[in-house]
């Protein structure tokens, strides 16, 4: 008998709480077109501030590469094949594009000419 009224207590309990959230969904429903205020603009975006401080590597100069790999960017680019040359470089000097194209013209500067040994 006890665990037949447990069951009848717990399922009047599931009643009254889903029928009370059906209510307040219901009120709530009901009070949203009062309540409607236009939504407030958004800041404005912040403008960038200049990097001041921290922690900025410096190029890696063309020295610390190593020797063959420069002799072969050296001899691409004597070969007119510029591009190749900086794909070559590029995973040495951190996947940078930029910084691959500026150690291949300090290359270019110094050095004893590309295709000779």
């Amino acid at each position: 008998m006890s665990l037949m009224f447990m069951l009848f207590a717990l399922m009047g309990a599931v009643v009254v709480l889903a029928g009370g959230s059906y209510v307040l969904r219901e009120v709530l429903a009901r009070m949203e077109p009062r309540s409607e205020v236009a939504e407030p603009e958004p800041p404005p975006a912040e403008v960038p501030r200049p990097h001041v401080g921290g922690y900025v590597p410096a190029d890696r100069g063309v020295d610390e590469l190593p020797s063959g790999l420069r002799e072969r960017a050296r001899n691409l680019v004597a070969l007119d094949r510029a591009d190749e040359a900086v794909r070559l470089l590029r995973p040495h000097l951190d996947g940078d594009e930029e910084r691959a194209r500026r150690a291949l013209r300090r290359l270019d500067e110094g050095g004893r000419p590309a295709l000779e040994s």
